[in-house]
């Protein structure tokens, strides 16, 4: 009697573990991979592990160190590294000044920023973050490392280091990228190339 109950306590506690597996999976699988919210500045539940900038009043070591990787020849800066207290999940997160206001997603290049970042701390620290916040003065960015992103980042960086190789590359210019660039109107041709209907 008594093992027949056990293999029945057994049996349930596999099916319900299978069942919140699936629930996880589903879970991860449909959230979004760009989620804007309004802009918070608190991390429950993370300690800060590394700043851009010294820490005036807590334990500031290795705080802003320049960041390198050697196996993607990458180096950087994020503006902060927050770990999980429970766990040791690592999540960059990226500030910008500026307000990003109704649009509807981050700029590509900080979007590009971030998941440069993504690579540099999963070399460092042996683990891959499995998303990071980018925070703007108005709203921030919830941002997944998808295998899409890591592709999109990797292919960028293939493509400036040849064009710093051969001094020849492709300008991607169009109003979407450029108008958020500081060289649109000043030192680049392609900005006023687009304002100007197709005429430089």
């Amino acid at each position: 009697m008594f093992e027949k109950i056990t293999a029945n306590w057994l049996s349930f506690g596999i099916l319900f573990l299978l069942i919140l597996l699936a629930v996880l999976l589903l879970w991860r699988t449909r959230r979004p991979h760009l989620q804007k919210q309004p802009r918070k500045d608190i991390m429950p539940g993370f300690t800060l592990i590394y700043a851009d900038q010294k820490q005036s009043g807590k334990k500031s070591e290795g705080f802003g160190k320049l960041l390198y990787s050697a196996k993607y020849d990458l180096q950087g800066k994020p503006d902060y590294i927050f770990k999980k207290r429970l766990g040791s999940a690592i999540v960059p997160v990226e500030l910008k000044s500026g307000a990003i206001k109704d649009a509807p997603l981050p700029h590509p290049g900080d979007l590009l920023q971030l998941a440069a970042y993504f690579l540099l701390l999963e070399d460092i620290y042996g683990k891959r973050p499995s998303y990071g916040w980018l925070k703007y003065s108005d709203y921030m960015f919830y941002v997944r490392n998808t295998r899409n992103l890591r592709k999109e980042v990797k292919q960028t960086m293939a493509d400036m280091r040849k064009m710093l190789e051969d001094g020849e590359g492709t300008p991607n210019a169009s109003f979407v990228t450029c108008r958020h660039c500081i060289c649109n109107g000043t030192v680049c041709p392609y900005g006023q190339y687009h304002r100007n209907g197709g005429e430089v």
